[in-house]
């Protein structure tokens, strides 16, 4: 299976605020497990994949796009696919490492 990773720009133009968090109500509109298995290691930075482990869903505001972020072994890492549901697809996946996003590893004090 082709898998296409997706750069902050590419995953950016899927996200728009308030993303709304769907994770109890959203329903299967594919598999995407095949999708995660083909996601090559390099893609992972190092991360490993929880077996079968869909932590958050969040659906954008104009409804064509879900981030559906399986979880790894750290709790603050994610891969997110993107899934188009107007194609019903996956159009690609975003490592999201909320670490290194929000500089959570930083001595600075607040």
């Amino acid at each position: 299976m082709k898998t296409h990773k997706l750069s902050y720009e590419e995953y950016q133009e899927t996200f728009a605020a308030p993303m709304l968090d769907v994770s109890q109500t959203a329903e299967p509109v594919l598999d995407i497990w095949p999708y995660v298995e083909a996601v090559p290691e390099s893609d992972l930075e190092g991360f490993n994949l929880l077996d079968g482990i869909v932590r958050y869903v969040y659906q954008s505001p104009s409804g064509q796009y879900l981030h559906v972020s399986v979880s790894t072994d750290d709790e603050n890492a994610f891969l997110v696919l993107v899934i188009d549901l107007h194609l019903v697809k996956i159009i690609g996946h975003y490592l999201l490492d909320l670490v290194t996003l929000y500089d959570l590893n930083s001595t600075e004090e607040i």
